[in-house]
C-alpha cells in the first residue's frame, strides 16, 4: 500500500500527535514552573492575547459571511469589497478585512496569528507593569486603561482603525489583510527586533504546518503554467503604509515607557525584515504582460528606513537645533513620509468610473463584463504621468469587469492567462449574492503566423460572442494561392486567393475533405494539411492549452481559478 493511501485524517492526526508528543518532551525538559504562564499573565487578561483572537475570528467571518466563502469556499467575491474609491464606501470599509481566495486568506491569518499576539503583549492588557489598581486618577483615565476595555476595545479598535488607514490612503484598488500585519510587525519591531525575525520564520513554520493538516498528502505533476513575476501586484505600497503605521505608533510607546533597544540590534533586524517582508519591490507596469522591478532603489529605501527606525528609537535627546532632537527630527521625517503618501492617495482614490458601453458585452446585474485587447488601462491611465520613464499611459488586454455604481474597472483576467488556459471562470457578486462568467477561447495557430480565435462568454444560458480575431494569414504559399484562417462571426473558416479572386470553405471535420480555389484541405490529429498534386503542407493546428488533459469525473476541465494563483494583485 503507498504512502499516500492512507486517509487525509489519518495524516493530519498523526502530524497533530508528533506536534503534541515535541510540547509535552519539550515541557518537560525546561520545567517552567508555571513561568510561562506567570509572563503571559502579567500582560494580557487571564493570559490569553483577546484582541488578536477577536480580530482573527473577526477577518474569518468577513471572508465567510460577508465574502460568501463559507457556501463558496474556493470563489469569494472579491469586487464588492475592494477600495476602488472614495465614492464606494462599503468597498473602502470591508477591503482590508476581506481577500481574494484562500490562498490569500490563510497567507495573512497565519501571519496574524503570530504577530497580532506578540504586538498585542507589547501593548498589554494592563497600563503599568503588573496589574492596575484604582485610584485617584479620573474616571475617564481609569477606564482607558482598564485591562478589559485595553483587550476588547482599544486594541481592536486600532487594529479595525489602521486597517481602515490602509484602505483609504492605497495608491489604486486594493484588498487584504496585510496592511495591517505589516503594522503589526513594525510595532512589534521597534520593541523587540530579533524577536520580530525570529516570528518572520516562526511564521514560515505556522503556514507549513497548515499547509499540512489542509493537504497531508499532495501528488503533482510537472507542468507548465502562465506565470507572472512574483513581485509584481504585490500591494507594496500599502505593506510601507502599514509598516510605517506601525514604527510610528511602536517609537511613541517606546518614548514613553523610555525605552531604546540595542541599536546595532536594531538596525540588523530592521534591514533583515524589510528584506524578508519583500519592502524593496519597488515595481511598475510597462505593458499588458511586462512588468519592472527596480530592485536596487527598493533596497536603498529599505536601508535608508531602516537607519530612520534606529534613531527614532535609540538617539539621545540632545539637541541639534533648539529644541529639536534627533529623535524628533527623524519621527517628523517618516511622520511627513506617512502624510505624503497619504496625500497622494487622496486624488487617486476620487475619481469616478463612467460606464463602459461595448456591443459585444455581458451585463450580470449591476455590472457589465466584456474582453478587448489593446484597450485604456484604465486602473492607472485616469492620472496621466511619465517620471523617470515609466508612464501611466498604458493599455491593456484581456476580460475587464465594470461596475459603475461600485466606481470598479477591473481586469479580472489578462489576455495571456486567457490563451495559456481556455477557459476561465469570473466571480461578480456583491452582499449576499454572487455570479459567474464563463469565458473560453477556442482558435487556430496559423502557420508561421499569429492565431485566429474567438472568445465567448456566458451566464446562466446566456452566451455573448466577445471577441474575434479576424483573418490571420498563413506563412506557405501554395501553388501560387494564399491562404487565411478566418475567425468571423462565431466561425472558423479557410480562405484562399488567387488572382484577385477570393473562395472560402469550412474547417472539414476530422479525416474530411474540401476544397476552395482548388486548393484541398483536409484535417489530420487536429492540423489542416492544405494539398495541391504532390504538395502537402500544414497550415494550421488546432490551438492547444496547458490544461488540456482527459475531463475529471465531472467532466469538467480544470478551470484557472482551481490552480494555484502564481501572483495576486492584493495587499
Amino acid at each position: 500500500m503507498a504512502w499516500d493511501g492512507f486517509t487525509a485524517w489519518s495524516w493530519q492526526l498523526a502530524v497533530l500527535l508528533s506536534l503534541l508528543v515535541s510540547l509535552l518532551v519539550l515541557r518537560r525538559i525546561i520545567r517552567p514552573q508555571g513561568r510561562w504562564s506567570r509572563t503571559l499573565r502579567e500582560r494580557f487578561l487571564l493570559g490569553v492575547p483577546w484582541g488578536s483572537i477577536l480580530t482573527i475570528v473577526g477577518v474569518l467571518s468577513v471572508y465567510l459571511f460577508v465574502q460568501g466563502g463559507f457556501w463558496h469556499w474556493d470563489r469569494p467575491v472579491t469586487m464588492a469589497f475592494t477600495a476602488s474609491s472614495y465614492l464606494y464606501p462599503m468597498g473602502v470599509l470591508f477591503a482590508a478585512f476581506s481577500h481574494s481566495h484562500p490562498g490569500h486568506l490563510l497567507n495573512n491569518l497565519t501571519s496574524a496569528l503570530v504577530f497580532a499576539p506578540l504586538a498585542e503583549y507589547v501593548w498589554g492588557h494592563y497600563a503599568h507593569e503588573g496589574k492596575a489598581t484604582p485610584d485617584s486618577r479620573p474616571a475617564l483615565e481609569l477606564r482607558w486603561t482598564n485591562p478589559w476595555i485595553r483587550a476588547f476595545v482599544l486594541f481592536p479598535g486600532a487594529i479595525f482603525l489602521v486597517g481602515l488607514a490602509t484602505a483609504l490612503f492605497s495608491w489604486g484598488p486594493v484588498i487584504g489583510f496585510s496592511g495591517v500585519v505589516f503594522a503589526f510587525m513594525g510595532f512589534t519591531l521597534v520593541h523587540y527586533p530579533f524577536l520580530t525575525i525570529v516570528a518572520m520564520v516562526a511564521r514560515r513554520g505556522v503556514r507549513a504546518l497548515v499547509n499540512t493538516l489542509a493537504e497531508p498528502v499532495v501528488v503533482a505533476e510537472t507542468t507548465v503554467e502562465f506565470a507572472q513575476p512574483w513581485w509584481s501586484g504585490t500591494a507594496v505600497q500599502g505593506h510601507i503604509l502599514g509598516f510605517l503605521i506601525g514604527i510610528l505608533f511602536g517609537v511613541l510607546l517606546a518614548w514613553r515607557r523610555n525605552e531604546r533597544p540595542d541599536p546595532l540590534e536594531l538596525w540588523i533586524a530592521s534591514v533583515l525584515a524589510g528584506l524578508w517582508l519583500s519592502l524593496w519591490t519597488f515595481w511598475w507596469i510597462r505593458g499588458p504582460e511586462t512588468f519592472v522591478l527596480y530592485g536596487a532603489l527598493g533596497v536603498i529605501a529599505v536601508l535608508a528606513l531602516s537607519l530612520a527606525i534606529t534613531v527614532a528609537v535609540s538617539a539621545t535627546d540632545r539637541p541639534i537645533y533648539g529644541r529639536i532632537t534627533r529623535r524628533s527630527a527623524v519621527v517628523s521625517i517618516l511622520l511627513a513620509l506617512l502624510v505624503v503618501m497619504s496625500l497622494v492617495a487622496v486624488p487617486l482614490n476620487l475619481v469616478a468610473v463612467e460606464s463602459d458601453d461595448r456591443d459585444r458585452a455581458l451585463a450580470v446585474d449591476e455590472y457589465t463584463v466584456f474582453y478587448t485587447e489593446e484597450t485604456e488601462d484604465k486602473r492607472v491611465s485616469y492620472v496621466d504621468l511619465t517620471l523617470f520613464g515609466e508612464t501611466t499611459d498604458l493599455t491593456t488586454s484581456g476580460v475587464i469587469v465594470v461596475n459603475e455604481n461600485r466606481h470598479t474597472w477591473h481586469r479580472a483576467l489578462s489576455a495571456d492567462e486567457l490563451r495559456a488556459y481556455g477557459d476561465a471562470r469570473v466571480t461578480v457578486g456583491g452582499l449576499g449574492w454572487q455570479s459567474i462568467v464563463d469565458v473560453d477561447r477556442t482558435g487556430w495557430d496559423v502557420a508561421g503566423n499569429e492565431t485566429a480565435y474567438h472568445v465567448h462568454l456566458e451566464h446562466e444560458g446566456e452566451r455573448v460572442h466577445a471577441f474575434e480575431s479576424g483573418s490571420v494569414e498563413a506563412e506557405p504559399i501554395v501553388d501560387d494561392r494564399r491562404i487565411a484562417l478566418v475567425a468571423e462571426g462565431g466561425e472558423f473558416s479557410l480562405e484562399v486567393e488567387h488572382d484577385g479572386t477570393v473562395e472560402r470553405a469550412p474547417i472539414p471535420d476530422e479525416n474530411e475533405l474540401v476544397t476552395a480555389n482548388e486548393i484541398a484541405f483536409v484535417r489530420e490529429n487536429g492540423a489542416i494539411v492544405a494539398e495541391s498534386g504532390e504538395t502537402r503542407v500544414t497550415v494550421a493546428e488546432r490551438e492547444t492549452y496547458d490544461d488540456d488533459e482527459p475531463p475529471d469525473e465531472n467532466g469538467d476541465r480544470l478551470r484557472v481559478e482551481d490552480r494555484p494563483a502564481s501572483i495576486t494583485n492584493t495587499s
